[in-house]
């Protein structure tokens, strides 16, 4: 009987505390899903399902509030392919991130576990394939790491300014553990935004960095590594820096633009990859929009240029209906590689695409 008393006090001052601590948890995600029809994927045309939007995903974030404004906070997020069910990344079960930490409007926040190269957080928002739902138009490879493919910053600390007249400022160190991730990793970037305008600057250093150019782009090497039988390319370093700018023109035009840099090295060779890339949306109605995009891009002795057209049709806040066109042509060594899409064999590559996307 006493010991029955001291549980039920327990319980109760917990149930307390919880309801004093004012915590909140909100689930959230996005889905997209629709048919593509690729005019050259390795010499002939395909029709396939899946993602290409916002890349699908589920997420959790909490908070709990500690009293003197300072609240605990963490996130965690998971990507997904709704085409069949499987993880963007196999064996992880939150690739997008996994952090927890403190936060402060006064002092700001820090955050401690898996979480985004900057470069993505930053330079994302103001990008074609944000913006106008399609990862066609995101950059060759994800060199400069733009979309969420899952190259995100293991082991990392992360701390950000409070905001001070429109300005914000990041910067994460990425431990190297040798095997999750085999070198260190740094990142900075400033953020500004006021009324309609909005900016941002980035860099990022990786080390011993794996990506899958030969996969993504059709390289059978690249500055020297052989990348036959699926090899990965391993990069000694990767730097990253970009900038990128919004501007809304009333309520019927927006225009956003972009320029990044990747510098790659091995212990051999180096390489550089420059983009430039502008686009426009029109807000035809309250619910339909046209977007009109591109890029160029020079990586190494390719010069990639993409052009893209679409409409979009919200048939709420959160659920919109789109049909778009993407069109890449590649002079010099390199054939087209529209992202997600296998390699063309030719110099051109087309994708048209009619799909629909939810956020919940």
């Amino acid at each position: 009987m006493i010991k029955r008393k001291i549980y039920s006090a327990a319980a109760l001052a917990w149930f307390a505390a919880g309801a004093h601590a004012q915590s909140s948890v909100t689930l959230y995600g996005s889905i997209d899903e629709g048919v593509t029809y690729n005019t050259n994927a390795k010499g002939s045309g395909t029709a396939l399902a899946g993602p290409i939007a916002v890349p699908d995903f589920f997420g959790l974030r909490g908070s709990e509030d500690l009293g003197n404004h300072l609240k605990a906070v963490f996130a965690l997020q998971h990507g997904f392919l709704s085409n069949t069910g499987a993880g963007t990344i196999g064996n992880e079960a939150f690739s997008h991130f996994a952090y927890v930490g403190l936060s402060s409007p006064q002092y700001g926040t820090f955050t401690m576990g898996r979480q985004l190269d900057l470069t993505t957080e930053a330079l994302r928002l103001n990008s074609n394939g944000s913006i106008q739902y399609t990862f066609y138009l995101f950059h060759p490879a994800n060199l400069d790491n733009i979309g969420i493919m899952g190259d995100s910053i293991n082991n990392s600390l992360r701390y950000t300014t409070p905001e001070i007249g429109g300005l914000t400022a990041s910067a994460i160190y990425g431990l190297d553990d040798t095997v999750t991730q085999p070198g260190h990793v740094f990142s900075a970037d400033v953020l500004y935004k006021n009324g309609p305008f909005r900016a941002s600057a980035v860099y990022s250093s990786w080390r011993n960095h794996a990506i899958d150019v030969g996969s993504k782009l059709g390289y059978s090497s690249f500055l020297g590594q052989s990348l036959a039988t699926g090899a990965v390319f391993s990069a000694r370093t990767q730097r990253i820096s970009g900038l990128s700018a919004f501007y809304s023109i009333g309520q019927k035009v927006d225009l956003h633009g972009m320029l990044t840099q990747v510098n790659l090295g091995t212990d051999t060779a180096s390489g550089r990859m420059r983009t430039v890339e502008a686009g426009a949306d029109f807000h035809t109605t309250v619910a339909n929009t046209v977007n009109v995009g591109g890029y160029l891009s020079w990586l190494t002795d390719t010069r990639y240029a993409e052009v893209g057209v679409g409409d979009m049709y919200k048939l709420s806040v959160r659920t919109t209906v789109y049909a778009q066109l993407a069109w890449q042509h590649a002079s010099g060594s390199g054939n087209a590689a529209i992202p997600l899409l296998a390699p063309s064999s030719s110099a051109n590559q087309a994708a048209l695409r009619i799909g629909m996307h939810h956020f919940f």
